[in-house]
């Protein structure tokens, strides 16, 4: 299994408690380091002198969109943590999120991504369109503080 690629489609969310639900996309997972530049000063002639420096690492936000089967467990998080008009409690609802990828033979675990101290931002419920095919979905975008990429072999049947 050493070096075999990893299908896009084969995997699994899971975020504290709400679990088994099917995912359509994970997106928008990525880390930046901020840059600063600095001006070190002046020298002869007037030189500025400048140095790039390490700044604040920022996380971006996750987009999770799900088919939606009448379960609101999303809209449920989100409403604990965003309700307008009422107290926001949303530190005491922060979730540990993962994403799990599988081999092609879909039971053995690939990669893991953990996300740490994740809370909803927005919410966007399902859309109906007559003309359209598709599956309803609904979506979740949740700030991160961290994520850690884990590489594993866990097969599901051990």
């Amino acid at each position: 299994m050493a070096n075999e690629y990893i299908g896009a489609s084969v995997f699994y969310f899971n975020a504290e408690g709400i679990e088994e639900k099917f995912v359509k996309s994970v997106t928008g997972l990525g880390i930046k380091n901020n840059a600063t530049t600095d001006v070190r000063g002046s020298g002869k002639s007037g030189k500025v002198i400048r140095q790039n420096t390490p700044g604040q690492v920022e996380h971006n936000n996750v987009t999770i969109t799900l088919n939606y089967n009448g379960d609101n467990s999303i809209y449920d998080w989100y409403l604990k943590c965003s309700k307008d008009g009422e107290s926001r409690e949303w530190d005491s609802n922060r979730k540990a999120v993962s994403v799990i990828g599988y081999a092609q033979d879909r039971s053995t675990e690939v990669i893991r991504i953990n996300l740490t101290n994740c809370f909803p931002v927005s919410y966007t419920a399902p859309e109906f369109d007559a003309s359209n095919n598709d599956l309803v979905t609904e979506a979740i975008e949740v700030a991160i503080e961290g994520f850690k990429i884990e590489r594993s072999t866990k097969s599901l049947s051990t």
